[in-house]
């Protein structure tokens, strides 16, 4: 965990000489002892640097750092607890003479003691490992903390794979062709991202090559880390050397030329800024910079014009590589589903499948060998990928490094929430709010929290899980984490307790498997955990109380979706606790020693339906920084928000039904103290008694609110003209102030959107959500929103039609400048949206449109959104035709009854159709290479997909019933013509299990043993290759063809099928001979 320890022990040394400064240390009467355990630490810093970046830990350097650590955590919890006691002397009120009082007295200066007794044991501590570690410090081998710089060469690698390369190729070369491409003071600059492994280089060499008439010179060159060395390459040139004298090489091959200038591996922008920038500035017109690096904000910051992202290879691509590179013959098809699996578990990394396809060189192409590589852990098996990342984690700041580890808790596969995993990073102490300056505003922890998140998206260690709604979940690809968690292994643990062994100590562990009695008793002996996430873990309440009461210096408890019901009082033992959650469980009470978590920052009690109040003592939480009780079904709230000041994130505050003294709810009031919120969702407003009530949440005040979401009840619609008139002016009194970046109204009964739902006053939005505003029949003039990315416009049922109200009169005539994202769902009555113009909407990028039976034609706008992408249709009852949107790359349509054609889609390459019956026409779409069908009841396979000249695909994924699937599963069957053009085929029943697959390359049919099983199984199978293990097969379709040739043969291959599992060889023999004849 290179330079983590030492960077946390700096980190702790500042904590702990400020609680010496401060007015605690003298009450606690612990500053000497402070002083000398910051002294202490400050000394052993350089020895844990050092021993951090030793090339061989030997187990005694190991066991050393891993005693440094606890001692350092100790030190944390000690600065806690002082922080603690603090805010037990500022709560507490000043007592009368009387017994009572008099026990208190004694009771503290008890606290006192044992925190000076515990500070004094820790120095002691501290000076024999400090001894120890002066011991074996002396020379210490040095770990070159800067990478192996390797020269990467611009030649083409024999096994470029997948036609995206050749595509993304001609696309850049385009872009290097015109000449009104945007420009820097100095030559443009593209720059070819991605993570690890994708094929960066790849890209760029081919580019490399393919411009060759097309510029005077073509350089390539890579600089070193460190800036002192430098390599070229130009045609038959070489060049390596120390910087500066290279940058004069480079001068002379540029100067007055027209140059193609690759920069490879760009790891800071330094090798640009005040370097090879300078060169660039001699070339002629048309001279061109493409750089290759892993870190989108380095592309950035060097002021690229183009950013190029560089996606892993698909399925198809990735088997077709992973069997060449380990020389495996097609044939063996019974190998396909677990080579899959292997290229997923790769995501899709060239890098990564190429080093694994080696290794498969080494063992039989058997089913249970490729099982046992595939499930090792493959940067375990492989240094070369081990090494790759670790180069990208090296760059890491310190902060980021703990970050990025910490993702590695999450179950394999398993989707990690934006919100969730920033609040933990903020709870583990991880994430340091810069400090307010007069040049630098208020910035909360959380945005900083938000910064990392961004970054390891924006480095491709987090990979989106759904880009349309932006990045708020993604997943870590299986290398990274498996990579994270073999850096982490002293200090993370994921899986079953009960494998911990006895040598192993984490700090943090998630518990995904294991019995109940297993689980509490494995971890029973780790003292300094600080984080436990329990992934829907069996564990009965029992078992939680224990927890509660015997890892009292937990930092993080996440126990979202488990079993648990009753919430023990020994929770208030877990003092030092941030992060608790109890969402999604069936949680019925909190109790009310939940005051004695002082330093709780987050609590969320989202979705926990069975939980109806919560204790007046929550509310002595004055460290409380997000509270989530969205969707809990609470009747009955105690406690008031006056002394929660550092509130920023309330989700879930319920309006008062009368607004006094019920306790089903707030006041409006309740709002007016909390100025540091940032993110507010207010439910059951239709409670609302008066608009002055409204008005005094201020919320026009607060500054610092960016999100807000004003809800109704689902169940409150109503038509009378009176209610609908005040819950609009009551929405007019919660207008929101002009820093406001995302905006939801939910179940808004009013007629007439809010006045200040404009651009004049909302001029910062970027999201807004309009769902179920069910009597709002025209919209704002929401097109001049300059700033809008992504707008849902969700069940409004009186708007048979969107015309040119909702795009205002915007400036420089262009509507929706920024949208990327726009969604329409739930809109029963809309037929048509018309009033846009050609120059609107040229950011769109995925258009949603989900229960719109009504709507009878697509927007004609549509064909001039020029960066329009994505296109997904669902329940568009009366939409007849697709067509004429020349930029569009993925269709997916379903349950449009009425759809007939899809027409001059000249870019869509992938196409999904589901249960979309009079679809009979598909033309004019010479791009396309993918189709997804899904049929789950009919029998045929629609007219579109055989027209005269047959399509010619890379993909075709067929789901269907058995009958339609077995008119698909060979050679003699009906749709033979359309199975033989496809160069891969996929075939699932409608429970998703697997039904047989073919690959045109070998002519091979892949089956499950279900398909096998069916009588209409085309009889010639019987003499193709045996069945495998698992009773799956492979028949060679050239087989199949010279077999359905012959005729009057039905009875003996009946026989031949039956005699196939017993004599095997024997039948193939009769088979051959049958042929000749």
């Amino acid at each position: 965990m290179e330079m983590i320890l030492s960077e946390l022990t700096k980190q702790v040394i500042a904590s702990l000489v400020n609680i010496a400064s401060n007015e605690i240390g003298k009450v606690l009467c612990v500053r000497n002892e402070i002083i000398k355990l910051s002294r202490k630490l400050e000394s052993m810093t350089a020895i844990i640097k050092d021993t951090e970046q030793t090339v061989v830990q030997n187990e005694t350097t190991r066991d050393w750092l891993k005693r440094s650590r606890e001692i350092i955590y100790e030190a944390e919890n000690i600065i806690d607890r002082c922080r603690i006691e603090k805010e037990r002397l500022k709560t507490s009120q000043p007592q009368e003479c009387n017994p009572s009082s008099a026990f208190k007295c004694c009771r503290d200066v008890s606290i006192d003691c044992i925190i000076a007794s515990d500070v004094h044991e820790l120095n002691q501590k501290l000076g024999i490992i400090y001894e120890e570690g002066q011991r074996f410090h002396t020379n210490p081998v040095m770990a070159d903390q800067t990478r192996l710089d390797l020269d990467i060469a611009p030649y083409l690698e024999p096994d470029i794979v997948g036609r995206e390369v050749e595509k993304n190729c001609e696309s850049l070369i385009g872009l290097l062709n015109r000449e009104d491409i945007p420009s820097h003071p100095n030559r443009p600059l593209l720059a070819i991202i991605g993570t690890v492994g994708v094929g960066k280089t790849t890209l760029a060499r081919k580019l490399y090559h393919k411009t060759e008439t097309m510029f005077e010179i073509r350089v390539w060159v890579h600089v070193s880390k460190d800036l002192r060395h430098m390599t070229m390459w130009s045609g038959e040139r070489f060049s390596k050397g120390e910087t500066a004298g290279q940058q004069a090489q480079l001068l002379t091959w540029l100067q007055s030329n027209k140059f193609l200038l690759v920069i490879d591996d760009v790891w800071g922008e330094n090798v640009w800024d005040g370097l090879l920038e300078i060169q660039a500035q001699h070339g002629s017109t048309g001279s061109r910079v493409i750089i290759t690096t892993r870190n989108e904000r380095v592309a950035r910051r060097m002021g690229a014009v183009h950013l190029h992202h560089v996606r892993g290879l698909n399925e198809d691509d990735g088997w077709w590589l992973l069997r060449t590179r380990a020389f495996l013959d097609e044939s063996n098809g019974n190998m396909q589903d677990i080579g899959r699996r292997i290229v997923q578990k790769c995501n899709g990394l060239p890098m990564a499948i190429r080093r694994i396809g080696c290794l498969l060189r080494e063992v039989d192409p058997k089913g249970d060998d490729w099982e046992r590589i595939y499930s090792s852990d493959f940067c375990g098996l492989s240094s070369t990928i081990k090494n790759a990342i670790n180069m990208s984690y090296l760059e890491l700041p310190y902060y980021l490094k703990r970050c990025f580890l910490y993702c590695s808790l999450y179950p394999e596969g398993s989707v990690i929430d934006r919100q969730r995993i920033t609040q933990q990073w903020i709870a583990e102490g991880f994430i340091v709010a810069q400090k307010n300056t007069i040049h630098r505003p208020y910035t909360a922890v959380e945005e900083e929290a938000e910064k990392c998140y961004e970054e390891l998206l924006g480095r491709g260690l987090l990979l989106p899980e759904n880009e349309t709604y932006g990045a708020e979940r993604s997943k870590m690809p299986h290398l990274f984490r498996s990579f994270a968690l073999s850096q982490s292994h002293d200090e993370h643990f994921t899986g079953n307790p009960q494998d911990i062994g006895d040598v192993l100590r984490p700090c943090r562990l998630s518990i995904t498997t294991g019995g109940v009695e297993v689980n509490i008793n494995s971890i029973k002996k780790l003292k300094s955990l600080r984080t436990i996430i329990l992934c829907g873990s069996p564990l009965n309440d029992r078992i939680f109380g224990d927890i509660f009461q015997k890892f009292t210096h937990l930092r993080v408890l996440d126990l979202g979706g488990t079993q648990i019901e009753c919430v023990a009082r020994s929770l208030g033992s877990m003092t030092h606790l941030r992060y608790l959650s109890f969402a999604n469980t069936q949680v019925r009470e909190i109790p009310s020693a939940i005051e004695n978590l002082r330093m709780l920052q987050f609590l969320i009690l989202k979705n926990c339906t069975r939980l109806n109040s919560l204790p007046e003592s929550l509310g002595h939480l004055t460290n409380l920084r997000t509270l989530d009780i969205s969707g809990a079904g609470l009747n009955q709230v105690k406690f008031r928000f006056s002394r929660i000041k550092e509130l920023n994130c309330l989700q879930g505050f319920l309006v008062s039904s009368d607004g006094t003294e019920n306790r089903n709810g707030w006041t409006f009031q309740e709002l007016g103290s909390l100025y540091k919120l940032t993110s507010l969702k207010i439910l059951r407003l239709e409670r609302t008694i008066t608009v002055e009530d409204a008005r005094q949440s201020a919320l026009e005040e607060k500054r610092h609110l960016k999100e807000l979401e004003l809800c109704c009840s689902i169940d409150y619609a109503t038509t009378e003209i009176s209610r609908a008139a005040k819950i609009k002016d009551v929405f007019e009194a919660l207008k929101p102030g002009p820093s406001i970046v995302s905006v939801k109204l939910e179940n808004y009964y009013g007629h007439g959107f809010p006045s200040w739902l404009a651009p004049l006053h909302l001029q910062e939005l970027k999201k807004l959500t309009l769902d179920g505003c069910l009597h709002c029949q025209h919209f704002p003039s929401l097109g001049q929103m300059k700033n809008l990315k992504f707008l849902a416009i969700n069940g409004s049922n009186l708007s048979t039609h969107i015309g040119p109200e909702i795009r205002g009169t915007p400036d420089y005539g262009v509507a929706f400048p920024k949208l990327e994202q726009l969604v329409i769902s739930k809109m029963s009555n809309l037929e048509s949206w018309w009033g846009l113009e050609e120059t609107d909407m040229p950011s769109l990028k995925n258009f949603r449109i989900f229960g719109c039976p009504k709507l009878g034609s697509l927007p004609r706008w549509l064909k001039h959104c020029a960066a329009l992408r994505s296109l997904h249709i669902d329940g568009a009852d009366s939409l007849e035709a697709i067509e004429n949107i020349p930029t569009l790359k993925e269709l997916k349509v379903s349950d449009s009854k009425q759809l007939k054609m899809i027409l001059n889609l000249g870019k869509l390459e992938d196409l999904e159709v589901v249960e979309c019956l009079l679809l009979n026409v598909v033309q004019d779409v010479p791009s396309l290479h993918t189709v997804h069908l899904y049929e789950r009841n009919s029998t045929e396979l629609p007219q579109w997909l055989q027209p005269e000249k047959p399509f010619m695909f890379r993909r075709l994924e067929i789901v269907g019933p058995e009958e339609l699937l077995d008119s698909c599963s060979s050679a003699a069957a009906p749709y033979w013509p359309v199975i033989q053009n496809a160069d891969h085929v996929y075939a699932n029943l409608p429970d998703g299990s697997y039904y047989f697959s073919y690959a045109k390359s070998s002519s091979c049919f892949h089956r499950s043993a279900r398909n096998l099983a069916r009588p209409s199984f085309p009889s010639s199978s019987s003499f193709s290759v045996p069945i495998v293990p698992k009773a799956e097969a492979v028949v060679l379709t050239d087989e199949i063809r010279n077999s359905s040739e012959q005729t009057g043969q039905s009875s003996s291959q009946s026989l031949m099928r039956i005699l196939f599992t017993v004599l095997l060889f024997v039948a193939a023999h009769i088979f051959s001979l049958s042929s000749e004849y």
